[in-house]
């Protein structure tokens, strides 16, 4: 347990003792751990500002945190990050945030790959410039589409940056800049990645290739917003690293930051609900009745889970309902591994592997009920292997995971249950659903599955129970046009000094919910800005 435990020269940077909080005053409470929530609060804490961090869950750190089985140790959400490696705009705000805590490996020379079920394969390199050469040698006859479809990334990602702008200013002045910003340009995030890409008259496999890292935000070409497709075609143009260490390398870098400050983050602390005086936040009460009190309180949790912490008595309530009709990204399973053996030398490496058991791009998730439907996509990686730090001693022990999309309907009845009490058809449907996925791994990965010692299967509701994802959300909000025209999505809320932050105040993915995170805090300390440029 303690190699996955966020540590800072050797202690812990949590509590789960409320009386270690004693006497203590704070001047920002930030609801949540997650990447939204710690880079706030780490950036609060450059500058000064004691927060007070709570966290639902016995770990801090959201999708970053670890855990560990029989003596093995897994991330939750931390696969592939990119802009770290160089001296970009992400790199440069991540070394601020943690004062160059965090270190990243590179994925290598290619940190994707793809598999098709006509035996075409596409690797995804750490160099732009290759992938479009490596394309052109793929789609001889469609060289100029090609080069039209990179200017058009580029040109979407430069004109989608005052989006982020505009949701810091007040809710009517970012709505009347939008307005005339989009008589001028297209606005990229209105329309859908399918729309555009159609509009190049490009073949549909070629389509398909270039849409095949939508599992990384979460929404199908179709539904998907051709901002959010730019942006993470433009997040890996020269490759994807991972955190040296492991996941909690990241909670233990910028909740250090909290406590130099001379803040604290308290595990275990469920929040029942925001504290109004009149229509201002004060503070929030949590679910075992103590209360805590600051100038300020943000919530970087679900921003529908959020809503559900305000008094229902609040006039301000109305103000959240074309939020709360905004659908969820979908939610996941995953199947954590575990190797005893050589893996490398069986194929296994750094560099993700993607299963499109479909050319369809309108499938999302896997229906299981369909006897005979085949996982449409499942996502392999082998954590151990990226993380320069693991130590697999003599038996070789290492760590993969594979992951795919699925119904939430499939788990609603036992939504109110906690782990280890859902009953034996809850155990029943998640031996199933382990059973196919290991299947599938034996016919796509046979020798390096000779090596799998153990595996377990996380669902939905494990998403739900331990990192408060709504519905299990693996993205939070749905990475689609109607997400990203609503314009009461924004840090600032009605409700005075009180805010959100995360994923769904910015863009999917870590890096999407560090961005979210510094927006908040620039909201509260205009000095944050100049380090989100």
């Amino acid at each position: 347990m303690a190699g996955i435990l966020p540590t800072f020269n050797n202690k812990r940077v949590y509590t789960t003792s409320k009386s270690d909080l004693d006497g203590k005053k704070y001047d920002v409470i930030v609801i949540g751990s997650g990447m939204g929530g710690m880079s706030c609060a780490a950036a609060l804490s450059n500058f000064g500002k004691k927060v007070l961090v709570l966290e639902q869950h016995y770990l801090p750190g959201g999708y970053t945190h670890m855990f560990t089985r029989k003596g093995y140790s897994w991330d939750v959400g931390v696969h592939a990050i990119g802009e770290v490696g160089h001296n970009g705009q992400l790199a440069r705000a991540f070394s601020w945030l943690s004062q160059d805590k965090v270190k990243w490996k590179s994925l290598g020379d290619n940190y994707d790959s793809f598999y098709y079920p006509d035996n075409y394969s596409i690797a995804f390199p750490n160099d732009k410039n290759i992938f479009i050469d490596r394309l052109k040698d793929d789609f001889p006859l469609e060289h100029d589409k090609i080069d039209h479809y990179f200017n058009l990334v580029k040109k979407a990602t430069k004109e989608s940056k005052t989006y982020f702008a505009y949701k810091l200013l007040p809710e009517k002045l970012g709505n009347i800049l939008s307005h005339i910003t989009y008589k001028f340009q297209r606005n990229w995030w209105e329309v859908t990645t399918e729309i555009v890409l159609q509009e190049l008259g490009m073949s549909d496999k070629l389509i398909t290739v270039l849409t095949a890292q939508w599992g990384y935000h979460g929404n199908i070409p179709s539904n998907s917003s051709f901002a959010i497709h730019a942006m993470i075609v433009k997040h890996f143009n020269w490759g994807a690293f991972y955190p040296v260490g492991g996941s909690k390398s990241i909670a233990s870098a910028l909740l250090s930051q909290v406590e130099k400050s001379g803040g604290n983050t308290l595990c275990r602390a469920s929040v029942e609900q925001v504290l109004l005086k009149g229509n201002k936040a004060i503070g929030v009460r949590l679910k075992s009745g103590e209360e805590f009190y600051a100038k300020k309180i943000i919530s970087a949790i679900s921003v529908k889970k959020s809503i559900d912490l305000i008094p229902k008595n609040s006039s301000k309530l109305g103000w959240f309902q074309e939020i709360k009709s905004i659908p969820d990204s979908p939610p996941y399973i995953c199947v954590n591994l575990a190797f005893k053996g050589d893996i490398e030398s069986a194929g296994a490496s750094s560099t993700n592997m993607w299963f499109m058991n479909t050319y369809d791009r309108t499938k999302a998730m896997w229906n299981i009920s369909d006897s005979i439907e085949k996982v449409p996509i499942l996502y392999v990686s082998f954590p151990s292997l990226k993380d320069p730090k693991h130590q697999a001693g003599a038996e070789q022990m290492h760590t993969g995971e594979a992951i795919t999309f699925i119904p939430y309907d499939m788990f609603q009845k036992w939504s109110d249950t906690v782990p280890r009490k859902r009953g034996d058809d809850y155990i029943d449907l998640k031996s199933q659903i382990e059973s196919q996925v290991l299947e599938l791994l034996q016919t796509e990965i046979p020798e390096i599955m000779k090596y799998c010692v153990y595996s377990e299967l996380s669902t939905p509701l494990t998403a739900e129970y331990y990192i408060n994802a709504n519905k299990g959300a693996i993205y939070g909000l749905d990475s689609s046009p109607k997400r990203f025209s609503c314009s009461k999505l924004r840090p600032r809320t009605p409700i005075k000094n009180f805010y959100l932050s995360g994923v769904d105040i910015a863009t999917t993915g870590v890096s999407g919910a560090m961005i979210g995170g510094l927006m908040t805090a620039s909201c509260i300390e205009p000095r944050v800005i100049p380090k989100m440029l």
